[in-house]
Formats: C-alpha cells, structure tokens, sequence
C-alpha cells in the first residue's frame, strides 16, 4: 500500500512538472510553420501593459517621445529573453532534483525507478538539442534568442530588428537538421 502512494505521488509529480511547460508554451506568441508555409498566431502576453490616452494633447506628447518606448522595448525583449533562460533552467533544475531523488530512492519499484531514470536522460538530450540549435542560430546571425525543446517539439524565441519570413525558414531549417524532428513541430515566436 505504502509503495503504490509513492509511486502515484512520483508520477503526479512528473505529470505537474508536464503541465506547467506546455502552461508556459501555451501563453507564447508565436508564428508557426506548417508545410513551408508559415501563418500567425496569436496568444496571451499575461502581464504586459499599455499605454492609452484620453487627452489630443498627449498625442502630440507621445509623437515626440515614440523613440523612447522602442528602446525601451528593446532592453525589455532583452531581459525577457533573459528571464526566459533563467526561468527554464531553474524549472529544469528542480524536476532534474525531484527525478534524481526518485531514481535513487530505494522505496520505489524498479519500474518508477527506470522511469525518472529514462526522464532525467531524456531532458539531457533536450537540453543537448537546445544548445546545438542556439549556437548554429548564433553562428548565422541571431545573437539574441532561446530555444525550448521537450517532447519532440520546438520552440524557438528570436529578437531581431528586422525579422522576416526568410528568418523563419532559417531558423527552422536550422531546428529541424539540428533536432530532427519535422517543421511541423517548431514554432518561431518573434520577441518584440
């Protein structure tokens, strides 16, 4: 009896760890590629503001000032970026944590075990497929980007000033002969 608990906490434990990645790539913006042809998709940027006036004397305010928001923009796609990297390395580290506990913990069975063993070697090669498709996409000139990679699909997140269709078709080239999955299963989410 007591073994059944722990394993059902072991696998409700992987099951949130899932859940909580496909939450954070489900409020991405992104643009998709399917069959060499890419379409826009829209979602939810939870947190973002903006800036609306009721006043005429304002718009004038504001035409002076437009260059002022764009850097700003600029630093915060940045930072973002940035956060992004942070936020999927300290996930990453605590599943890593949980699944090596659970792999090393005697209590289990020997299946649970093999289980959060097979995990913890599948997120290396995840992180392996994300590092390969960074540093091909920095060696051709998109210096500021992140990459998240699990269960077969990709994400690519790219700040560039003049982002094109020729950038998506790069960098999904570059996904799809780097990870070897089909560019059905990458997404490209511009970051502004």
């Amino acid at each position: 009896m007591v073994l059944k608990k722990k394993e059902i906490i072991a696998a409700s434990l992987v099951l949130l760890i899932g859940m909580a990645g496909y939450l954070n790539w489900s409020y991405q913006d992104t643009v998709s590629v399917t069959d060499g042809e890419s379409y826009i998709e829209t979602g939810k940027r939870l947190g973002e503001a903006q800036y609306v006036s009721s006043t005429d004397e304002n718009v004038e305010d504001s035409e002076e000032t437009a260059t002022q928001p764009e850097q700003e923009d600029n630093k915060n796609a940045s930072a973002n970026l940035e956060q992004i990297r942070l936020d999927r390395e300290s996930a990453r580290s605590k599943s890593l944590e949980i699944l090596r506990e659970t792999a090393e913990n005697e209590s289990f069975d020997e299946q649970t075990r093999q289980k959060a063993g097979d995990k913890i070697i599948e997120t290396a090669k995840n992180v392996e497929g994300e590092n390969t498709v960074e540093s091909v996409a920095q060696s051709k000139g998109y210096s500021d980007l992140c990459v998240l990679y699990e269960d077969g699909a990709a994400t690519i997140m790219v700040k560039k000033s003049d982002f094109s269709d020729a950038d998506v078709v790069k960098l999904t080239e570059i996904g799809t002969s780097s990870l070897g999955i089909s560019a059905n299963n990458i997404k490209i989410v511009e970051v502004q």
